[in-house]
């Protein structure tokens, strides 16, 4: 670095800044002299990398270690620091403009190799002492210049204190004649701002380098000491020499404004100067700034303005240049144009280039870093509209203007939140157009062709739009359309990641909407090529199910294809979905019954057809061979096989198939192991070979009937081991099923087959070996974690499944768990778990018993089995039901509660209840009957009541009556207090079915009035005592002879 080793770019805190001590550290200013190998974005003795901009911003001291001596050399002469400027403002100013003369005077002198050393050594001192002077100000301004106070105006001031008071308005009025006397960047002389890209490894450089640098400090400086002399005075500072550009007073604050515009104006300038040297496709690799002070400028302009809009209404940095640009398109006669002109030929192509530039300085932080994760201050609603001027349809609009325009867009879409109004933009442009080719006819193609060769080709091709990375050979290598979807792409990824499924709606409902049977008719080869695309890039970013069904529904309304090139196009675009949907691991169903039936009939034309009929054969073979090539791809492609992908192989594939399953049964049946196992199992005939899966079933249950005959351990024990074997690792080729959009003919078989299974070796199962396979299936099959969802919905083929299956698997495991050699506590909760789930998931949405006549749980407990079996999966039930069902929040009821209580009433119609049964349900059923007051659950949870009396009615001084009156005790002691009537209404129910009982209840219940009067103290409750007569009325003379007693009891 000249004039001393480079300052390392070292951040650190304020405090520690405070404490480096007194010694001298050489003020910021601009250079592009600097060692950028290491990575560094600009000089260390650079505005940003000093720290300078996050000081000012901060409102620090601008320089902590400097001008702490009682004196400062300012332009060779000593001065006293804390009064120098106040009481010499003008002289100092002086000698500023003389010195800038000086180095303008330096400019004329031939640099020729034998003085630049000197002519160097001397521009850089005079430029030296300038910036030393302009930071000396902002120095001045933080430590020294005194807030005056209204308050002591009128009172004597020492002539320092007046000369202090004027000190704001001079300081305003010198730097707009400082400002005044440099003038614009964009008007110095050509040979000055040639100095801008001027290169010397030996850091010697021209006096026309310094005074232009000399000039962008004196440019920025100027603004920082506007600035720190607002947020110190905190007031308007009103100038007395000058008046602004308006025609108004100058202020600090217009003066600032002022600069802000001139400076813009000549940074603009500045950049135009290198626009008009660049073509349209190098126009994102060629940058709007000449050397790292230039973008240093553009980056402290960034964080200063956008600081200042935080905190005040003042305006941001994008709010500065859109005004600007949009002079750009003004006549000379609209509006008040800036001071400086600026024109372009291009206005539209240089505002997008230069939008996309400067946006991409918003990643560099106040210290100079580069920062990629800083969050950027977006400027869509400037570029929206020139969006719209940029595919206006009153111009011709040229391809390679489009594409630059996009690739700019694209780029922001990488810097800025997602917009869904600049693909709705877009949208309207290009679907009016999707038949154009958007062909450059002067650029040869590089890695695109108007006809795309494969379906694999136009995935590639989606790929590289959905991409994260940008291609650098954009511009060349793919039309504005291609660079259109990746811009949608972008977008909706991002939007959906930010905002969930919304975004993704709104940009459907745009896209859905623009095609129709009319449109659709009207699109050509190169249309149709376009929409698949678009469709395909749909398909890949957001729902691929309804996409593709929605291209289903519209391929339906193409016309009739008049070229076999158009024909292929549509095989190989619904061919690319097929294999969209394979790479997605998805079943394939959705396609391939179309693409198969199609597939036919192509394939019996080209059987059908003559040799002599060359052309139509060749059309036909094509279709074939594409359609043979996608199926190839789409098996190598699969992670899983499903049934549909069998339907790819159409019906004389599948027959073959069909037939070597069933050989294969027919030879597995003459293995003598399966003879014995079917002999043991005293099955005379073997299934039939030709039904594979009732074969199948059958084997199944006699290997459980060969189990359950085997009468030592180690017999068993290698049964167990035999068995484990046959079925091997089953769960692997079952799980392909229980994805999305399965398959509803696998699922029913998978889940059928592993049924019987449970249930067919429940003994075998009952063992510690053969265990860990069960809990496995009732995990995956019965138990998947979208089950225990409550809240989401399972597909329906999957529920079906399960609907047609679960009496099996109940049994099944209920067998386990009743084995007394090895009770599982595990296994029993495990049971119950599934009751709960599929109860409430197999539940009507109506109200009629008849409906839950088919209710899987209740059809386990019809199926045949055994007395104990049955006995003790009506106990898991009826826990199932009153853990999960029948569950109070408080005396808030639970859910569906009407529909369980049907359910209970259809349970108890169908199996005899026991005592554990009316333990578990009663006190629920009265506790409905109490809180709740819907008429439809107090009719149901009556006629639940009824159903359990009428069952204790037979044999009345039995277990269950015994039960019964102990829970109706238990009863009266909860609620009477409370709700005598309600208790009253509930028992004169069970006085009419049975008064036995509720005669025994008498004295609980005169108890329970006796101590509600007792509590309340108010005597007598006369129309608690009527509610209990009317109760003592049904109970005939034991009841009559309560009432007596009650009447004559005078306590």
């Amino acid at each position: 670095m000249d004039g001393g080793s480079a300052v390392q770019t070292t951040f650190l805190t304020d405090s520690l800044e405070l404490e480096l001590g007194t010694e001298w550290c050489k003020p910021p200013r601009f250079s592009c002299a600097f060692d950028n190998r290491e990575g560094t974005l600009f000089s260390g003795e650079s505005y940003l990398a000093s720290g300078a901009l996050k000081r000012l911003i901060l409102n620090l001291d601008p320089l902590p270690t400097n001008f702490e001596e009682d004196t400062v050399e300012l332009f060779g002469i000593q001065w006293v620091t804390e009064t120098a400027l106040a009481t010499s403002c003008r002289e100092l100013f002086h000698l500023f403009r003389q010195q800038l003369f000086n180095l303008e005077s330096l400019v004329q002198v031939n640099c020729d190799f034998g003085k630049i050393a000197t002519l160097h050594s001397k521009a850089d001192s005079i430029r030296q002492q300038c910036v030393t002077f302009l930071h000396y100000i902002k120095v001045f301004i933080f430590r020294c210049l005194k807030v005056q106070d209204a308050k002591g105006r009128n009172l004597p001031v020492h002539p320092y204190e007046a000369l202090e008071a004027q000190l704001p308005s001079m300081l305003v009025d010198e730097l707009r004649g400082l400002l005044l006397y440099i003038g614009h960047l964009a008007e110095l002389p050509s040979v000055t701002l040639g100095a801008f890209v001027n290169q010397n490894q030996m850091k010697l450089f021209p006096p026309s380098w310094h005074i232009l640098h000399l000039y962008l400090d004196t440019h920025w400086l100027v603004l920082e000491i506007l600035h720190m002399l607002g947020e110190k005075l905190k007031k308007v500072v009103y100038g007395r020499q000058f008046v602004s550009q308006a025609g108004d007073s100058l202020t600090n604050v217009s003066l600032f404004e002022e600069h802000c515009e001139n400076l813009f104006c000549d940074l603009i300038s500045l950049s135009l100067n290198r626009y008009d040297k660049i073509r349209p496709s190098e126009a994102l690799m060629v940058n709007h700034y000449s050397c790292s002070c230039v973008k240093e400028l553009w980056v402290l302009l960034i964080h200063l303005l956008d600081h200042r809009s935080k905190w005040s209404v003042a305006e941001s940095f994008w709010h500065w240049l859109n005004k600007l640009l949009k002079t750009l398109f003004e006549k000379s006669s609209d509006k008040r144009r800036p001071s400086v002109s600026i024109q372009s030929k291009d206005p539209l192509g240089f505002s997008w280039w230069i939008s996309v530039h400067v946006a991409s300085l918003y990643h560099i932080d106040r210290h100079g870093v580069s920062d990629e994760l800083r969050q950027i201050e977006s400027n869509w609603s400037f570029i929206e509209d020139l969006l719209k001027q940029s595919i206006s349809v009153q111009d011709s609009i040229l391809e390679e203007q489009l594409r630059m325009y996009l690739h700019c867009c694209l780029t922001l879409c990488d810097f800025w939140e997602p917009n869904i109004s600049i693909v709705t933009i877009l949208w309207e442009y290009y679907s009016k157009n999707l038949n154009s080719s958007f062909s450059i006819s002067w650029l040869p193609l590089k890695g695109i062709t108007n006809v795309i060769k494969s379906p694999l080709s136009m995935l590639k091709m989606v790929k590289t739009c959905t991409g994260d990375k940008q291609d650098p050979d954009l511009y060349e290598s793919r039309s504005s359309y291609i660079i259109f979807l990746c811009i949608l792409a972008k977008v909706i990824k991002k939007a959906m990641k930010n905002s969930g499924p919304h975004p993704w709606k709104q940009v459907k409902g745009r896209i859905y909407s623009k095609f129709h049977q009319k449109r659709m008719e009207e699109l050509t080869e190169v249309g149709l090529q376009n929409f698949f695309l678009l469709f395909l890039l749909l398909a890949s970013v957001a729902e691929i199910e309804d996409v593709a069904s929605h291209v289903l529904d519209l391929l339906r309304f193409l016309r009739p294809a008049s070229t076999s090139s158009y024909r292929a196009l549509v095989w190989k675009g619904q061919m690319a979905f097929l294999l969209m949907y394979a790479q997605k691991n998805l079943d394939i169903g959705v396609w391939t019954e179309k693409l198969s039936c199609e597939f036919q009939e192509k394939a019996k034309e080209f059987l059908i057809s003559k040799n002599d009929e060359m052309v139509q054969r060749h059309t036909l073979w094509t279709l074939l061979c594409i359609y043979v090539d996608g199926v190839q791809e789409v098996f190598e492609t699969s992670c899983c096989l499903y049934p549909s992908h069998e339907h790819l192989l159409n019906d004389g594939f599948k027959k073959e198939y069909m037939e070597q399953l069933a050989e294969m049964t027919r030879l597995l049946f003459k293995l003598s192991e399966v003879k014995n196992i079917f002999s043991k199992a005293q099955i005379e005939h073997l299934p039939s070979p030709e039904d594979p899966k009732q074969a199948l079933t059958q084997f199944l249950e006699a290997v459980g009937m060969t189990y359950r005959t085997l009468q030592t351990f180690s017999d068993k024990s290698a049964m167990v081991t035999k068995s484990l074997e046959y079925v091997g690792e089953v769960l692997k080729y079952i799980k392909p099923y229980l994805g999305k959009k399965i398959s509803s003919a696998g699922l029913q078989l998978s889940y059928g087959i592993m049924g019987i299974l449970v249930k067919s070796w429940a003994h075998i199962f009952g063992t510690s070996k053969a265990q860990k396979l069960l809990f496995r299936i009732i995990d995956c099959l019965l138990l998947p974690h979208a089950v225990l969802q409550q809240e989401k919905e399972l597909p329906a083929p999957m529920l079906t499944a399960i609907q047609k299956s679960l009496p099996l698997y109940l049994q099944g495991i209920c067998i386990v768990c009743c084995q007394s050699q090895n009770p599982n506590a595990y296994l029993n909760q495990l049971l119950r778990n599934v009751i709960e789930q599929y109860i409430g998931r197999f539940l009507p949405t109506s109200l009629c018993v008849s409906d839950l006549g088919q209710h899987p749980v209740l059809l386990a407990l019809r199926s045949p089995a055994s007395l104990p079996v049955t006995m003790a999966l009506r106990k898991h039930i009826i826990h199932a039901i009153r853990k999960s069902y029948l569950e109070f929040k408080g005396s808030s009821p639970p859910p569906r509660l009407a529909t369980i209580l049907v359910f209970i009433l259809q349970l108890f119609k169908d199996n005899s209840m026991g005592v554990c049964d009316l333990e578990l349900l009663l006190p629920a059923i009265l506790k409905c009957l109490v809180l709740v007051s819907e008429l439809q659950v107090k009719k149901l949870a009556t006629e639940n009541l009824q159903c359990m009396i009428k069952t204790c009615q037979v044999g009345s001084e039995g277990e269950l009556a015994t039960q019964l009156t102990s829970l109706l005790r238990q009863f009266i002691q909860d609620y009477g207090m409370q709700y005598s009537y309600q208790v009253y209404s509930v028992l004169e129910t069970v006085a009419t079915l049975n008064q036995h009982i509720v005669i025994q209840l008498i004295p609980a219940l005169t108890q329970s009035l006796k101590d509600s009067e007792l509590k309340w103290g108010l005597g007598r409750n006369i129309a608690q005592r009527e509610a209990y007569i009317r109760l003592l009325s049904h109970l005939g003379q034991v009841g009559q002879d309560e009432k007596q007693r009650l009447e004559s009891d005078k306590t």
